[in-house]
């Protein structure tokens, strides 16, 4: 595949650029540690085994979420409420980035590369997310679901994007973890698509709706051509 025409590469968020199981883990742990004295006959293993399974990485299922872990633990001092509050509170301040997320993004700034984000959910967090990361310098544009008003994998927010780098799809390289919400709808619209493959992935993509399969973000510095002279 021809790579040359390439002038942008947008990322997916949460599970691309910034490690969600370690920044998750953490904050459960942290707020097991908030709340131990209501939660003293609940080991933090089964607190934390019963998040993740519950957690869909939306913001907008966990009220149900925190329902079902005072429900199914049997917690009658604490209301989910609280629980919920703490997570509006505190979690969008645990970030952690992989470990080449911010060396990747600069060394493609510095090839002329335009960089992109989108990702569901609210603007003022996703964009704190990216100060915390240290990478908002170099992203030129946070596309997100309540800017756009539509959610991955609708074309719509993948529009946005084109648009605002002024690149068409063909041009522009998308890479992103979720087979269904990431890799088949930017493929669809026409990008290189690129799965971030991790360890424990659910689900697959479909072998005609990606391009290239990584598991770290450096391996982007092999497959594009950052040899050739800058995207002028």
């Amino acid at each position: 595949m021809d790579l040359s025409q390439i002038k942008a590469v947008v990322f997916d968020l949460e599970g691309t650029l910034l490690d969600r199981r370690k920044s998750r883990d953490k904050f459960i742990e942290e707020q097991y540690e908030r709340f131990h004295d209501y939660l003293v006959r609940v080991q933090l293993a089964d607190f934390k085994n019963k998040f993740i399974e519950l957690d869909d990485d939306e913001d907008h299922d966990k009220p149900e979420l925190y329902k079902a872990i005072i429900k199914d633990f049997h917690i009658d001092r604490l209301n989910w409420k609280d629980l919920f509050h703490d997570f509006e509170m505190h979690f969008y301040r645990y970030v952690f980035p992989y470990y080449d997320t911010l060396y990747t993004l600069e060394r493609l700034a510095e090839k002329g590369y335009l960089t992109g984000v989108i990702a569901n959910g609210k603007s003022k967090i996703k964009a704190y997310r990216l100060h915390a990361l240290g990478i908002e310098h170099v992203i030129n544009y946070l596309s997100t679901s309540q800017t756009v008003g539509y959610r991955k994998p609708h074309p719509r927010i993948f529009e946005d994007m084109l648009e605002q780098l002024d690149t068409k799809p063909e041009e522009t390289m998308y890479v992103g973890d979720d087979a269904l919400n990431d890799v088949a709808p930017a493929r669809a619209m026409g990008m290189v698509s690129v799965w971030f493959k991790e360890e424990d992935a659910e689900l697959e993509p479909l072998p005609e709706e990606v391009d290239y399969t990584i598991t770290t973000l450096e391996e982007l510095l092999q497959i594009l051509p950052l040899d050739e002279e800058q995207k002028g």
